[in-house]
């Protein structure tokens, strides 16, 4: 369920020329992303299917379902995580300045595409690790080749629609120029889905692991955010895989600042005052009505 009418982008169409080359495509996509709004604040939750392999000889998998829900102050990525408790007080919450969900891609400050023919001289992942996915940053004619980029690319079906599909080979530094799939609308070439590789970690002080990640994007609330996303995580023995999907949104007008200190948090939390976002999520269901 999200706050507010989730409709396609197609009140806003560009009209690709015949023989659009992967380059053009690339370049119009994400001028189209940088072109949609970053709110100040939102608060989300999010149900996480997890499967749990072991490494080595296969012994079966186990799965399991956990719901999260998650406030963020878009203007420096702080992060606050927490789950309700029973008393309907404040709960134990995550506070860090990391985060993944439906605005870890802020487009507006961060995809940069440059004209024609500029080097690129970006040194920072173009997606980075699954939790610090806050910075991409795109070169025209730079970072990437594209197989058979004096054609149009082909045309597959994501989510019910009509996509570019375009595979990227880093020129080099493939570790910074991460990105390997993108798919964009045909018509307006909002981005749909997109592959890339990167590291992730679950908390600051968890190992850190390669993964691959899948992301799929619509409209919500007026914004272009990702509702759902799948990687994995290798934490020996085991491999995880994550699949997960962004069940609620909303985009209050403010958000206190406490929420996103943790020491001011602790404060609020001893005192025993009662579950703000908890309180909020039930306002915004309940006017959604």
């Amino acid at each position: 369920m999200f706050f507010g009418a989730v409709t396609p982008a197609a009140n806003a169409q560009v009209t690709p020329s015949a023989l659009t080359p992967a380059q053009q495509i690339f370049d119009a996509g994400f001028r189209r992303w940088q072109s949609y709004p970053v709110p100040a604040y939102a608060i989300w939750t999010t149900t996480w299917h997890i499967r749990e392999t072991p490494m080595g000889y296969y012994t079966g998998s186990t799965t399991s379902t956990e719901w999260h829900r998650y406030a963020i102050r878009l203007s420096d990525g702080m992060e606050n995580v927490s789950n309700p408790i029973a008393s309907g007080r404040l709960p134990p919450a995550m506070i860090l300045p990391e985060f993944l969900g439906p605005f870890a891609f802020r487009a507006r400050s961060s995809v940069s595409v440059a004209p024609a023919g500029t080097p690129a001289v970006s040194m920072i992942p173009d997606v980075s690790g699954l939790k610090t996915i806050a910075t991409v940053v795109a070169y025209a004619n730079g970072p990437y080749a594209f197989h058979d980029s004096a054609v149009v690319p082909p045309i597959e079906t994501v989510d019910g629609r009509r996509a570019y599909h375009l595979v990227l080979h880093p020129r080099s530094n493939p570790q910074a120029h991460n990105l390997r799939d993108l798919w964009f609308d045909v018509q307006t070439y909002d981005l749909l889905k997109a592959h890339f590789i990167g590291t992730y970690r679950p908390t600051p002080d968890a190992p850190i692991s390669a993964t691959e990640a899948t992301v799929y994007f619509r409209e919500v609330l007026g914004c272009w955010v990702v509702t759902r996303a799948t990687w994995t995580y290798d934490y020996p023995p085991v491999v995880f895989e994550f699949d997960v999907q962004s069940t609620e949104i909303g985009l209050p007008a403010t958000l206190p600042d406490w929420l996103f200190d943790a020491e001011q948090y602790r404060r609020h939390e001893s005192a025993g005052e009662p579950d703000y976002i908890g309180r909020l999520l039930d306002k915004m269901r309940s006017e959604s009505k």
